[in-house]
């Protein structure tokens, strides 16, 4: 017993310190992460307004699919040839483009279907709704990840290696 009492001692601040922390009301707790939840939905729907994907390629980006984005952030590491940056760009363009395009149905979408639960409409149009929203989300998601297909054709196997290693601290890259 006398062995461990020294260690006792040292676990005695934090055992005082945990009798003076009162956990957040539950009602307290739920506004908390009600208002985290707003915010992400917020964020995500200026991302959508912008034509970002805000993570809807990540699985390609790190499986070696870069994005254009990236590309043109980290050109000066990859030493990009002129005609590549060009390409490069033209790719951004494109996508943005249709990126915003899309996002515009998407957002339409989401504000139908909840004009459409306030009007108390029938179960059978309500899934209708959320159906076509989440098949415009997909296709929004499929033009981020198409345009990481694109771009890793435009760069050399050492431009990828360098790519995922400074976005990813290693050197992997699909093959």
């Amino acid at each position: 017993m006398k062995r461990f009492l020294p260690f006792a001692f040292l676990l005695l601040p934090f055992a005082m310190l945990s009798q003076h922390q009162h956990p957040a009301p539950p009602a307290a707790a739920a506004k908390a992460d009600e208002a985290s939840h707003h915010a992400c939905l917020e964020e995500e729907r200026s991302a959508i307004e912008r034509g970002e994907g805000f993570g809807m390629a990540l699985a390609a980006d790190r499986s070696g699919y870069p994005g254009p984005k990236h590309i043109l952030e980290l050109k000066a590491e990859l030493k990009l040839m002129a005609e590549q940056e060009a390409a490069v760009q033209k790719l951004m363009a494109e996508m943005r483009e249709k990126a915003l395009a899309r996002g515009r149905e998407v957002l339409l979408a989401e504000e139908r279907l909840e004009e459409l639960f306030r009007r108390n409409r029938p179960e059978a149009e309500l899934r209708e709704e959320a159906f076509r929203a989440a098949s415009l989300r997909v296709e929004l998601r499929w033009t981020h990840l198409a345009a990481h297909l694109a771009a890793r054709k435009l760069l050399t196997p050492e431009q990828l290696t360098t790519y995922h290693r400074l976005r990813y601290g290693d050197g992997r890259a699909a093959r």
